[in-house]
């Protein structure tokens, strides 16, 4: 039994040697204290070698994640058999969250002054309210049909005086006066006088009487005679009958059908006017007409001055007030005729007689009828 614990000792220590210089042989990447923290790999290596009534030997390593162990032992002289237990631990990775940090540009806003013209005076804008007419519609009754008035353009001639022109007389050559500037000399002494008014104070005495004589106003009572009191009107309220409206029933008529009983149904021929296009010939080309201005002579009455010979006397009937004689109608006292009958009715006589001058005369008599 020691010679097969010899065996395999050298054997495993031959194996350990070759995984260490095969790890020694590898370049060495990874940082210090990283090895068996749960990364997926380390290397774990040792040896346990106890004795103490027994002899055992330890031998573990692991790479890469993976471990393993071997035990051995021997039953020394006190016959105990000593039983190595084995235990395989296995780093397994657990995904967990890790935050990482990202700096990202964060913008922050920093005042800065801006200077504003501002108009001095300052205008202020008040607001003033004003009243707005607003138009109400008010329905206003429209004659159907009603006239609509058509405005149809028409031609309007007007007469326009022609130019006539006029020969104005213009003397050849024709004189044109020209202003000739003569500079003059104007006498002005050196060094130029100024004349510069100078106030001066001048003290006018004002005559003031000593005592200063004070008027001092001194109220009193004035009594002001009153005939007799005035009676004054005062006004009374009186009532005045107000008019209320008192809501009563208005009957309204409302139409309703009422059904006309008609003996038999018959047509009746209702005229429907169908519109009828008709053509128009139209003659092509189609003649316009087109006012074309012409000149039109009108006659221009001109002054023509007629030569005399030599100026001669000619006789001028003036009328001369003259008398005329006009008769003139007056009254004529012409003398009439006047029958007069006589009759004789006891004593006495009557007598009757007159002259017309523009009128008939009177009676006169006496006797006894």
């Amino acid at each position: 039994m020691a010679v097969a614990a010899l065996v395999v000792a050298t054997v495993l220590s031959e194996e350990t040697a070759k995984i260490e210089k095969s790890v020694k042989s590898e370049k060495k990447q990874e940082k210090r204290g990283l090895l068996g923290l749960g990364y997926g790999y380390g290397y774990d290596g040792g040896y346990d070698i106890g004795s103490g009534g027994h002899i055992g030997l330890d031998v573990g390593g692991g790479y890469g994640g993976y471990g393993g162990s071997f035990g051995g032992g021997y039953i020394d002289g006190g016959h105990h058999e000593h039983i190595k237990t084995v235990t395989l631990v296995k780093n397994v990775p657990v995904p967990y969250p890790v935050e990482k940090h990202v700096p990202y540009p964060v913008e922050k806003p920093v005042p800065v002054p801006v200077k504003v013209a501002v108009p001095q005076p300052y205008p202020v804008e008040k607001h003033v309210p004003y009243p707005v007419k607003v138009l109400v519609k008010v329905p206003v009754h429209v004659p159907q049909p009603y006239p609509v008035e058509k405005k149809v353009p028409y031609p309007v001639h007007v007469p326009v005086d022609r130019p006539v022109p006029v020969k104005v007389f213009v003397p050849q050559p024709y004189p044109v006066e020209k202003h000739i500037h003569v500079p003059v000399k104007v006498a002005v002494p050196h060094p130029y006088p100024v004349e510069k008014p100078v106030p001066v104070p001048v003290k006018i005495p004002v005559h003031v009487p000593q005592p200063y004589p004070v008027e001092k106003l001194v109220p009193y009572p004035v009594k002001i005679p009153v005939d007799r009191p005035v009676p004054v009107p005062k006004p009374v309220p009186y009532p005045v009958h107000i008019e209320k409206h008192v809501p009563y029933p208005v009957e309204k008529p409302v139409p309703y059908p009422v059904k006309v009983p008609v003996d038999r149904p018959y047509p009746v021929h209702i005229e429907k006017h169908v519109p009828v296009h008709i053509k128009v010939p139209v003659p092509a080309p189609y003649p316009v007409e087109k006012p074309i201005p012409y000149a039109v002579e009108k006659p221009v009455p001109v002054a023509v001055k007629v030569p005399v010979d030599r100026p001669y006397p000619v006789p001028v009937e003036k009328p001369v007030p003259y008398a005329v004689e006009k008769p003139v109608p007056y009254p004529v006292k012409v003398p009439v005729a006047v029958p007069v009958h006589h009759e004789h009715h006891g004593h006495g006589g009557y007598y009757a007689g007159g002259y017309e001058s523009g009128y008939v005369g009177g009676d006169l008599g006496y006797g006894h009828h």
